[in-house]
């Protein structure tokens, strides 16, 4: 998140010196209480967006024992100690946490968008009330995340899925608005694999329980 918040300012930063952008055009050329609320949003969903991204790349959905050190033979030992209770209601309790955080940022996007200037909102999706906003932005999210996973089932088929989702898609008003709904779709994604992780949890911690089980534990361990 440190990574991925630097980052983000950066990126917005160089977006508003090089002027590309109409919707932070229009923030700065309107500025108040409400535009800095929508920029700093928008700032912390590509920091989440960004430092996700560096977490995938450093590993992917990785086991709770990688590798087979010193270090991991303890964490063998201490696994075999574990109630599977406890840690199981522990680990799921933690990621349905990061769903919770999810939806938080939804919803505060959502308001934030809701309180822009009215002129910011033309160049994105248009006007939105603060539920509507939260509504069609995780529904999006969703929808746009599902046709990322099932990409492979064409535009024909895909379209009767989404639109059992969200009945009406948003509509960008400018490149900028192309941009909004892609980083959307892209949260949304992020938010399904999350939902994803925490409904594994049970099967990731029993092969971990049952892979720790067959590791050799030294007398040291």
């Amino acid at each position: 998140m440190i990574e991925g918040s630097v980052l983000s300012v950066l990126i917005i930063a160089l977006v508003a010196v090089l002027g590309v952008s109409e919707t932070i055009n229009t923030l700065l050329d309107q500025p108040g209480v409400s535009s800095i609320l929508f920029l700093l949003v928008l700032a912390i969903v590509l920091a989440d967006l960004i430092g996700k991204f560096l977490s995938i790349l450093i590993s992917t959905f990785p086991d709770l024992i990688p590798s087979l050190d010193e270090a991991d033979l303890k964490r063998a030992s201490l696994i075999q100690r574990l109630r599977p209770g406890q840690t199981l209601a522990l680990l799921s309790g933690a990621y349905a946490a990061r769903l919770v955080m999810f939806l938080a940022i939804f919803a505060l996007l959502g308001a934030s968008y809701a309180f822009a200037p009215l002129a910011v909102q033309e160049t994105l999706v248009g006007p939105l009330g603060v539920v509507e906003a939260f509504n069609m932005f995780v529904r999006e999210g969703i929808a746009g995340s599902i046709g990322y996973f099932l990409f492979f089932l064409g535009p024909e088929h895909l379209r009767p899925i989404t639109q059992a989702i969200i009945a009406e898609p948003l509509v960008p008003a400018t490149s900028s608005g192309d941009a909004f709904l892609v980083g959307l779709r892209i949260y949304g994604l992020a938010f399904m694999l999350s939902v994803l992780r925490t409904l594994v949890t049970p099967i990731s911690y029993l092969r971990a329980r049952r892979r720790a089980r067959q590791l050799p534990v030294t007398a040291e361990a």
